[in-house]
């Protein structure tokens, strides 16, 4: 049981460079699968209920740049990132992120 769920977010309005910073949810899991079922779920309106909880636990100052599931054990992981079809908020316009490792520093 030691897969987990990681999100990297920054502050809302805020550099994502300078206040990026990774939060790992309560619980763990048996399995990727079970790991990525639970991350992949979706709300009525299409979010992500994981990310949404995020989002509300944060009181709507985090937003997230990518979440994953990972094991500590065994280096796997598996990656979502957000869309944005209304377009990317002003604080990541010209920001690519290429993440090589969920969790680790951009």
């Amino acid at each position: 049981m030691d897969y987990k769920i990681l999100i990297l977010a920054y502050l809302i309005g805020h550099s994502p460079i300078e206040t990026n910073q990774t939060f790992e949810m309560k619980g763990y899991f048996r399995s990727m699968e079970e790991c990525k079922e639970h991350l992949l779920k979706k709300e009525s309106d299409g979010s992500y209920e994981a990310i949404k909880e995020f989002v509300e636990d944060g009181d709507f100052r985090w937003d997230w740049l990518v979440a994953g599931c990972k094991s500590d054990t065994t280096g796997e992981e598996f990656k979502i990132y957000p869309e944005y079809p209304n377009g990317k908020p002003d604080e990541l316009i010209g920001i690519e992120f290429d993440l090589e490792k969920l969790g680790e520093d951009i």
